[in-house]
């Protein structure tokens, strides 16, 4: 839904221009991944090169069809997914996108917390998630990792590697607390 509010400035001191505001009220709908999502949340992958190398929607496309998931929605359309497996020791993020015009509106943080949830549920003490680590300087890393670190997750473990497309990875954790 959108909607649109015009600025009116008083009649006695009439506007050197117009302005027009436009507020956009969506409905994020965050439900369970599909099968029939499988293809589009990896092409949403692809649309955002930045984050994702061949490499990654490779194993991507492997590892979504074997993991629990969710997506969420914009006016009917996939603009963002999160996969992970549970188990009563571990929680494990697999993979995490929202589509780059949805970044910065609590999309990631509601996918996370589905995450959680699931974890909580089957009784894991903790949910971690791997990215690149602090070493490489990429800009848009440095934001997934912020992300991470604003959501509670910690650094746990950093590791090299010999893998030009993920030379450091770091391990970040977040303790759950039991479920209610």
């Amino acid at each position: 839904m959108h909607l649109s509010a015009e600025c009116v400035e008083p009649v006695d001191n009439p506007p050197k221009r117009r302005r027009t505001i436009r507020a956009m009220a969506t409905e994020i709908r965050i439900r369970p991944l599909s099968p029939a999502d499988h293809e589009a949340a990896v092409n949403l992958a692809r649309s955002l090169p930045e984050f994702f190398n061949d490499q990654g929607i490779d194993e991507m496309t492997t590892e979504i069809p074997t993991e629990s998931g969710a997506v969420a929605e914009v006016d009917g359309e996939l603009v963002g997914f999160v996969t992970w497996t549970a188990t009563p020791e571990l929680g494990h993020i697999g993979w995490i996108a929202v589509r780059g015009d949805h970044h910065r509106h609590g999309i990631g943080r509601r996918l996370i917390q589905v995450a959680e949830d699931d974890a909580r549920r089957v009784g894991a003490p903790v949910l971690q998630v791997e990215t690149l680590g602090e070493s490489v300087d990429y800009e848009p890393y440095d934001r997934t990792r912020a992300f991470y670190r604003s959501v509670g997750f910690v650094d746990l473990e950093s590791v090299l590697l010999d893998n030009p497309g993920m030379p450091e990875m770091l391990t970040l954790q977040k303790r759950l607390s039991k479920a209610s």
